[in-house]
């Protein structure tokens, strides 16, 4: 076996949290911002984007699909509603993301996966990026948005 398919075999840990930390993050923007901008297109206040909040926007789920018996399978309502739960709990999913990804990196260095540890500092950084947003005045009134 070469080194290149034992790093590859070796690393397949931090494959699995690339993924994870990917899929986290497209359910997270999907809730956070994807709910964000529906509600503005819903409201014809395109502006609000960057000012969000219950006098401006409404209610985030006026903005959704219906929920209700009769919309109990509709796609669309599960995709949104369970992004929105995500981002609303993205403190504690951005801690996990990281806490996972920088031993991750450190592991994939240490094997010398190349390609593994790019996808990890894409991974990880994305994360850093959103935790760092989300302690920011504005992330703090998304979040707050989102919750009410």
């Amino acid at each position: 076996m070469s080194r290149e398919d034992q790093a590859s075999a070796a690393s397949f840990g931090g494959r699995v949290v690339v993924s994870a930390q990917l899929l986290l993050l497209a359910v997270c923007l999907v809730g956070s911002f994807g709910v964000l901008l529906v509600a503005a297109l819903h409201t014809d206040d395109l502006p609000a984007v960057l000012d969000p909040g219950l006098e401006r926007l409404g209610d985030p789920k006026d903005s959704l699909p219906p929920a209700g018996p009769d919309s109990l399978w509709n796609p669309l309502v599960w995709v949104f509603e369970i992004s929105r739960v995500v981002a609303m709990f993205v403190y504690p999913v951005a801690f996990v993301a990281l806490v996972l990804g920088v031993p991750s990196l450190v592991r994939t260095w240490r094997i010398g996966d190349r390609k593994g540890f790019g996808w990890l500092v894409i991974g990880t950084g994305m994360w850093f990026a959103l935790a760092v947003l989300a302690l920011t005045p504005y992330g703090t009134q998304l979040r707050g948005w989102l919750l009410d």
